[in-house]
């Protein structure tokens, strides 16, 4: 008998040592991916997290996993734990206690542990911290894009949604907010929460927020918002229409879709710490703080922009949260959904405003930013594991992509394009699609071939080219020189000479476009409307007739589209920087479009930092700095005088600007501006990385007279890398390499903007290579966004051969790094390119 019993658990121990010996890798591959999702379904989470009064302690969770399994006897059901292994305390399949078997980031359960149908697994854990983003008085889970498993035992992929029953316990002076509504208890000095089971839910869609926030309830629509901020006057100025532009959005989403708000509550918190500007959790919206709390003198520009972040995120609530993508590498999918429609959303809420003007701005100079560089890629991209998701973002998916669904809508026309989505919606509510699976649903209402439409904007990466030749006849081109590839769209040229006209191109075929021309004298305005996508090249007498004529257009999308074109010209050094400068100081005189005028402010820093070598900056910077303060002494307009305000804050270097910058921070001038306390906190920085004389005394003034908690933990991290010692900034720096002084990602870029700032770039350039040395782990340890802004901050201001140098050394010595990653840093570092390229030409001609 003692002989059978050997032989059994003999047995059954090579089975279970043969089922957990599979390769496993970290993350969640494709294939395991595809094979989870042919073998279980109808998931259930029951989730408890204990929440400490102690930031430092501990949280405790426990999860009740139910499924239907499809039996596979030889494969073992992985669940994802992105943790260390002793963050696992018990397991039990179907009520029964097993080993526990961790390997590479994931619990391996045994088949034979499983039944054909319903299974129930039960796992007691501690809680990750590296997305419960804990602070002494709040924590906010951000799961994003594969993330949840980081903080709690789960199916980490979108495809495979579930309901979440979720329970907290938490300190009793806190509140909780997540995706559903909940029953509130009291129990000694805790305060339990159970919320309600949620529809459907990717992992990465599941959320709760808690801590000691404020609440606001609107009295019509029901919505809540949670908050922090602490100057109550502020929070009054701006709830009415932060509750009203989300009630907007709703309605109108409803209209368009014809399908109603597809869950059960809608409420948001705002977090003063929040990586992103919002995330889409249903029921429970996260925002940045300060992108929906603005300040009275809030230019238009910022009002559109918290205007536009909350109808995006709305959006997502159809376009992503009730059908969303199957793998990540459709990500850009809900994501050029969301603003594309918040662009349809935001046009009525803002009559006064051009929109065809500011779809232009809003998204063609992000999109050429990325396009342009040797880092582009295609909007639609490839991806093995979703430990990588988050290299996907970008300004492709978030800018390009809407320019490329407007032109998809406009071939197909608009009817018929919102008929195919209502019928994508209709047909994989509550489920997951494809970007094919868009695609014949659009079908289905037009007749128009979108082969050739779908291979250049969606397969294919970079900008077109768009070139003419003049003889007789004016001809265009619309290629990429590196595939030979024609990409469909419309746009304008202006053709100025004996006789003036605007002719309408549309490009289809490889044939391109030809027509009659007069070649005598004649100047060119391509891409006049604005409405084209890519480098629209000109002969020398157009590109310095548009420089000449730009200010005196008087039609604002053709002036916009002129500037943009200028802009290409001078990085690609067909127009000087200095005549380009000289030209927008002009402009800010007579520019009344705030969406204009920010952008060409904008570019005028660009050129003055980066364009402009030190000495030049130290012969120009009074006339800049006195013209700057004279327009927003007699600037009348709030909007344009706050964008003023900004520009000067920013390039501010002359003795008489430092001095007024100084007056502004003292309140001793305002010039008709409301000077908030975050204004006065940015004013101390400016001032301190200037060297200015009593910088230290003002910056420590500024942290002892800031009254918001927040903003005052902020400056306390930001302080360190605006030392006028180096050897500080050195030890601040230093202090990054730790993965927990990079926990608040805003603070961190912020830091990063002045440790780098050009007028201490001789001394922060010996940060370069061990910043990018970090930068694959900067991927693994941070948020979606947060490699991209690391590098971009870390190299895209620079103007120096020996930088330039420093960012080649780095991709020579790391060939095996990943593409997703060499195309951030190469996207990064395109202006330092340019720039270095530019000023050097200059410095060979001058010799």
């Amino acid at each position: 008998m003692k002989s059978i019993q050997f032989l059994l658990l003999l047995f059954l121990s090579i089975l279970f040592f043969s089922c957990t010996q599979e390769k496993i890798e970290k993350g969640v591959s494709y294939e395991l991916a595809q094979s989870r999702k042919e073998s279980i379904k109808d998931v259930q989470y029951a989730l408890h997290f204990d929440i400490p009064f102690n930031q430092n302690e501990n949280i405790a969770g426990k999860n009740i996993i139910t499924f239907v399994y499809s039996k596979n006897a030889s494969k073992n059901l992985y669940i994802d734990f992105n943790e260390k292994g002793d963050h696992l305390k018990t397991v039990k399949v179907n009520q029964k206690a097993t080993d526990v078997v961790f390997e590479n980031e994931h619990i391996a359960i045994p088949a034979h542990l499983l039944s054909e149908g319903k299974n129930e697994i039960e796992i007691e854990f501690t809680a990750g911290d590296l997305s419960l983003n804990r602070n002494d008085e709040y924590l906010y889970t951000l799961f994003v894009p594969d993330r949840a498993s980081t903080c709690f035992p789960g199916f980490d992929q979108p495809d495979l949604k579930a309901s979440f029953a979720l329970s907290l316990s938490i300190p009793d002076e806190w509140e909780a907010i997540s995706n559903q509504k909940a029953e509130i208890t009291l129990a000694g000095n805790k305060k339990n929460y159970q919320f309600l089971p949620t529809k459907p839910l990717s992992t990465y869609q599941f959320a709760f927020a808690a801590g000691k926030f404020e609440k606001a309830t609107d009295p019509v629509s029901g919505m809540t918002m949670y908050y922090r901020e602490t100057d109550s006057t502020k929070v009054a100025a701006n709830l009415e229409e932060i509750f009203q532009l989300h009630s907007q959005s709703l309605d109108w989403l409803k209209d368009y879709t014809t399908i109603s708000y597809p869950f059960s509550k809608f409420d948001f918190a705002l977090i003063p710490t929040f990586q992103y500007g919002g995330m889409e959790h249903p029921g429970s919206i996260f925002y940045r703080e300060s992108s929906l709390i603005l300040e009275p003198s809030a230019s238009v520009n910022q009002r559109m922009r918290r205007a536009s972040l909350i109808a995006h995120e709305t959006a997502h609530m159809w376009f992503g949260n009730l059908v969303t993508m199957k793998w990540f590498e459709d990500v850009w999918l809900k994501e050029v959904f969301a603003n594309f429609m918040a662009a349809k959303i935001v046009n009525p809420q803002f009559p006064e405003i051009n929109h065809d003007l500011r779809f232009l701005m809003a998204h063609y100079p992000s999109a050429y930013e990325i396009d342009r560089s040797a880092g582009s890629h295609p909007i639609q991209q490839k991806l093995d594991n979703l430990k990588n998701a988050g290299t996907l973002y970008g300004a492709i998916i978030y800018q390009k992509a809407p320019i490329m669904m407007r032109n998809l809508e406009t071939m197909m026309g608009e009817e018929s394009f919102q008929n195919g989505l209502r019928d994508y919606l209709a047909q994989y509510s509550y489920s997951n699609a494809t970007w094919d699976d868009l695609v014949n649903s659009l079908n289905k209402f037009t007749d128009k071939d979108l082969a050739l439409w779908n291979k250049a904007w969606i397969k294919s990466k970079g900008m077109p080219d768009v070139a003419y030749t003049l003889d007789d006849n004016l001809t265009i081109r619309v290629t990429n020189d590196s595939i030979g590839l024609v990409w469909p769209q419309t746009f304008q040229y202006e053709l100025v000479g004996d006789q003036h006209e605007v002719k309408d191109i549309i490009i289809s075929d490889p044939t391109g476009y030809t027509a009659p021309a007069t070649p005598s004298d004649l100047r060119i305005v391509p891409n006049y409307n604005g409405r084209g996508y890519g480098y629209f090249a000109a002969d020398e007498q157009s590109r310095n007739n548009m420089l000449a004529t730009v200010n005196s257009v008087e039609a604002p999308e053709v002036r916009a589209a002129m500037w943009i074109n200028i802009w290409e010209y001078v990085l690609r050094g067909e127009l000087e920087a200095k005549k380009t400068m000289e030209t927008i100081l002009a402009g800010m005189a007579t520019e009344k479009d705030p969406l204009i005028l920010e952008y060409i402010t904008n570019r005028m820093s660009n050129i003055f930092w980066q364009f402009t070598t030190q000495e030049d900056r130290q012969l120009i910077s009074a006339k800049i700095d006195d013209t700057l303060f004279d327009l927003m002494a007699l600037e009348k307009d709030i909007s344009l005088k706050r964008i003023l305000f900004n520009c000067f804050r920013q390039t501010a270097s002359s003795k008489e600007g430092i001095y007024n910058l100084k007056k502004f921070w003292r309140d001793e001038m305002t010039l008709g501006l409301e000077i908030s306390e975050q204004d006065h906190i940015e004013l101390a920085y400016e001032i301190t990385v200037r060297d200015a004389e009593g910088s230290d005394e003002i910056l420590a003034t500024q942290l002892k007279n800031t009254k918001n908690p927040d903003r005052k933990e902020a400056m306390q991290f930001i302080m360190g890398s605006l030392s006028s010692n180096e050897t500080d900034r050195d030890a601040f720096f230093e202090s990054l390499k730790d993965p927990k002084n990079r926990e608040h990602e805003p603070w961190v870029l912020k830091a990063l903007g002045f440790l780098h700032h050009p007028l201490r770039a001789q001394q922060s350039v010996k940060y370069i290579q061990p910043s990018l040395e970090m930068l694959e782990e900067i991927q693994l340890t941070g948020d979606i966004f947060f490699p991209k802004g690391w590098v971009e901050q870390t190299v895209s201001t620079y103007q120096s051969k020996e930088a330039a140098d420093a960012v080649n050394l780095f991709l020579n010595n790391n060939p095996n790094l990943s593409q997703n990653l060499k195309n951030k840093l190469l996207q990064s570092a395109d202006p330092l390119f340019r720039a270095e390229k530019i000023l050097s030409s200059k410095q060979t001609q001058n010799m």
